[in-house]
């Protein structure tokens, strides 16, 4: 639309330009037609009397039939009849030769005329005879052999011409002027304004009828057309300024460009209107209701599209059925969870149970032992078997996240052991440093255990009866993603130099807890006694993208 309104202008501007080129030219010709009646005029009677023989041969009675001829025309004072020589031989008025009784030729008017083929016209001159600025019309005379015989002229008033000029009827600001081909101003309406405008704009103009445009002096541009007059010896010309020539085709030119896109404009705003207030509100209004579903409120609800189109309302009911079904999905995974969070702790509780009727039970046959190993080792088995029921009680008392607090399990279960096994080791104290660690129940059942059988261990091998001492466990970080367990007593350290195959099951049990965990364990001697147990293994928390969804 654009496009079409620029190339709409264009051809408006064209077409008006045509418009003032045809008027201008027609107002040039109209404005000619008095000049041209009266040097036609002058033609025809100058080829009227040409072939009269008075006047062809100047005698006698030539004078009288010149007066008769201009008679009763304002505008012709005087007719001449010049000799070949460039001698005056008769005049209707006065004399016309120079007062020292030289020739015509001497005259600047009679130079081209007598050389012109047929009638043609002088510059503007001055006549002694009638005492006036006068234009020469020359009709060529030639003898009875058809050889040039001189010529008959005939002199046009100046003064009429001006005259004829200020009678004009011509548009208010509108400047007439009749000039020569030279580009002099014979007579005008405003001749300082003529003679800027014509004579500048001639050189381009000649032998053209077109529009043309030429300044004044002040700057201002005039449009003007030419009406050749007489075989282009003079023209009249018809100006006026540009201005106010186009000010009509500004008008057209500006509305034919600014309508459309005043139109495009406002369709544009219309559009936009409506669209915001029934589409752009309306997909804003979802959005906030589907962000708001996003968050977990799903009792928001689209209120406001009662007044938009259909599909938006069934687009607001669907996000609405859909809130609601999610709603009533999560209300039966909330209680399907809830079941199962019952279920799960029910069986850690149902297995600590177990658990502890298996405690009950190796203790009742571990007091029917006589044998001191026998009992001993029953008596490690139920301490296994507690630091067992212990995890799984934490995990029935804890959440449901799938995780264990290390820290509170390692301190219950250290309490625990110290408590059992320093019936004849009370002198010991028992110390802990553990960072703060969450992890899964699958790795914190061997770490327990592990915790466990060192701990033993540093008890029962470490320690004496009756001998006191300290116990220090500690979890610390071991890079950027492994921990260090750390047990470490001053007892009276424990024989590294014994086979694999001499080891008791604590240190076998030890290594496949370690093994389990994905770990490594090592046993040195402390110095200047005592025994440092090391596990590194890695971390397994609750954030760990390996872990499973139940888990995270």
């Amino acid at each position: 639309m654009a496009i079409l309104s620029v190339w709409q202008g264009i051809a408006r501007l064209r077409l008006d330009q045509e418009i003032v080129r045809d008027s201008l030219r027609q107002s040039a010709f109209a404005a000619a037609s008095d000049e041209l009646n009266i040097f036609v005029s002058a033609e025809q009677i100058l080829r009227t009397v040409a072939s009269e023989d008075e006047i062809r041969s100047g005698r006698q009675g030539c004078r009288t039939r010149m007066r008769e001829a201009i008679a009763g025309t304002k505008f012709l004072p005087n007719m001449l009849r010049v000799s070949a020589n460039g001698r005056l031989l008769c005049s209707a008025v006065g004399n016309e030769s120079p007062a020292d009784g030289s020739v015509i030729p001497k005259q600047d008017w009679w130079g081209n005329a007598a050389l012109a083929p047929d009638f043609t016209l002088s510059e503007g001159v001055y006549s002694p005879a009638s005492k006036h600025r006068v234009i020469y019309g020359v009709l060529p005379v030639a003898d009875g052999k058809g050889q040039p015989d001189g010529a008959v002229a005939v002199a046009i008033d100046v003064d009429w011409l001006a005259y004829v000029q200020s009678q004009k009827r011509v548009p208010a600001g509108a400047v007439v002027a009749l000039f020569n081909k030279t580009g002099r101003v014979i007579a005008s309406n405003d001749a300082a304004i003529a003679q800027q405008i014509f004579a500048k704009g001639l050189t381009a103009a000649h032998g053209e009828d077109g529009l043309l445009t030429a300044p004044d002096a002040s700057g201002e541009r005039w449009s003007f057309a030419m009406a050749p007059v007489i075989r282009r010896d003079y023209y009249v010309g018809f100006s006026m300024k540009s201005s106010h020539l186009f000010r009509f085709t500004y008008v057209h030119v500006t509305v034919d460009l600014l309508l459309p896109v005043l139109m495009i404009a406002m369709a544009s705003l219309a559009i936009w209107s409506v669209t915001n207030r029934l589409v752009v509100s309306s997909i804003e209004l979802l959005q906030r209701t589907a962000t708001a579903y996003a968050k977990g409120h799903y009792a928001v609800r689209p209120l406001a599209l009662t007044q938009t189109p259909g599909e938006f309302r069934a687009l607001g009911a669907a996000l609405v059925n859909m809130a609601q079904a999610v709603q009533e999905r999560d209300k039966k995974l909330r209680e399907a969870l809830d079941q199962k969070a019952l279920l799960i702790k029910e069986i850690h509780h149902r297995v600590k149970n177990s658990l502890q009727i298996v405690m009950s039970l190796t203790s009742l046959q571990a007091s029917r032992l006589r044998d001191p190993a026998a009992r001993d080792a029953i008596e490690q088995t139920r301490t296994r078997v507690n630091a067992l029921a212990l995890v799984h009680r934490m995990i029935y008392e804890l959440d449901l996240d799938g995780t264990v607090d290390v820290k509170a399990l390692l301190g219950d279960v250290v309490a625990q052991l110290h408590q059992g096994l320093s019936d004849d080791r009370r002198g010991i104290s028992v110390t802990l440093d553990v960072m703060p660690y969450r992890t899964l129940a699958d790795s914190a059942i061997p770490l327990t255990l592990f915790v466990v059988e060192a701990v033993t261990n540093a008890f029962k091998h470490g320690f004496e009866k009756g001998r006191s001492g300290t116990l220090a466990l500690t979890l610390a970080p071991s890079g950027p993603d492994k921990l260090k367990l750390t047990i470490e007593d001053d007892g009276k350290g424990v024989n590294l130099e014994a086979e694999p195959s001499e080891l008791g099951t604590g240190a076998r049990l030890m290594s496949a807890f370690a093994n389990q965990l994905g770990g490594q364990v090592s046993t040195r001697r402390r110095e200047p006694g005592g025994t440092v147990v090391e596990l590194v293994f890695p971390k397994v928390v609750a954030d760990d993208a390996s872990l499973p969804r139940a888990a995270q």
